[in-house]
């Protein structure tokens, strides 16, 4: 009786947020996102160029699994691939990835030089990370903005963007 008394007594004074706790779960997942670029206007001087994709988090069984259960997401880092880049030598500058409804700069990548590439990763913006992860939490996806400069054009090839984030859900 006296151990039950003592942990009725800690649970109310501590409003059981340890007990909440307990029944958290915790995963990591990559969510992907991909944009084909094919600029094929001829631009010596360069051309503004801006495109919008939907990240969806429900990509991961997972998150399907505890979708009305999730209490977080955290947006941990951001990495990019480029592949069948045609031509050769164009610059995207100004590189950055925006949550589309709020024009929130979520990450940055300056002075690209569009070749073959794998898993670099972008220069976060903290503020554009936690707008992010609130918008996944709401909705499971968030509408993401590719905005820059090429220097010239055409150009083509793909931009393969992985989102690495936490998510935690509670289990009951």
């Amino acid at each position: 009786v006296l151990p039950i008394a003592i942990l009725l007594t800690l649970c109310t004074l501590s409003s059981c947020s340890l007990f909440d706790k307990m029944d958290d779960i915790s995963f990591d997942t990559e969510l992907p996102l991909e944009f084909v670029i094919d600029e094929q206007d001829n631009n010596s001087n360069g051309k503004d160029y801006s495109t919008v994709k939907t990240l969806d988090a429900t990509y991961d069984p997972e998150v399907i699994k505890y979708a009305n259960k999730i209490k977080e997401f955290k947006i941990n880092k951001i990495t990019y691939s480029i592949s069948a880049v045609t031509p050769n030598g164009v610059t995207f500058s100004n590189g950055k990835l925006i949550v589309s409804s709020s024009n929130r700069t979520i990450a940055l990548a300056n002075n690209i030089s569009i070749a073959s590439v794998s898993n670099v990763e972008l220069t976060k913006d903290p503020g554009g990370f936690n707008e992010l992860a609130s918008m996944l939490l709401a909705n499971k996806q968030a509408d993401v903005k590719l905005d820059g400069r090429f220097n010239s054009t055409p150009i083509k090839f793909t931009v393969s963007c992985k989102f690495y984030v936490t998510v935690t859900a509670n289990t009951l």
